[in-house]
């Protein structure tokens, strides 16, 4: 079951301009930043920064003017099963997470050892992804058996 559902109606013509404008000036504000961040090869940087933020500028654009004249709200939405077994998931990984992060911390404080933060805290980032996935993954497959 979906959240929002399209219908057939328009919004008005100025909104679709707005949504591009903010897309372009979203678009044109990620590639300087990524250009300054490079000043040896700035273009270079700057156009691949604009390629990557085009398609999410453009689209928050069309999320914030569009979609509200184009998109009705599903008022069941917040009671789909496929939320639900998403809640159930992150809410998993949440405490796995936890437990991981007072477990490591424990075993650092004790065995008084310096680690680098980044490459831990990039680790947190990725066990919590794959926890939620996985446990998504089997919710759905135990309910859909």
């Amino acid at each position: 079951m979906s959240k929002a559902s399209f219908t057939s109606r328009r919004a008005p013509a100025h909104h679709y301009v707005l949504a591009i404008i903010l897309g372009g000036i979203l678009t044109l504000a990620v590639s300087v930043a990524v250009g300054a961040s490079n000043p040896d090869d700035f273009w270079l940087a700057a156009a691949i920064g604009a390629l990557c933020a085009a398609y999410p500028a453009m689209s928050l654009g069309g999320k914030v003017f569009v979609s509200n004249h184009t998109v009705t709200r599903d008022s069941h939405g917040e009671q789909s099963v496929e939320l639900q077994w998403m809640r159930q998931a992150g809410a998993g990984a949440f405490l796995d997470v936890l437990v991981a992060i007072v477990v490591a911390s424990l075993v650092l404080a004790i065995g008084r050892l310096e680690i680098d933060a980044l490459p831990v805290l990039l680790g947190l980032v990725a066990l919590s992804a794959a926890d939620a996935g996985l446990r998504y993954v089997v919710i759905r497959h135990r309910a859909l058996k």
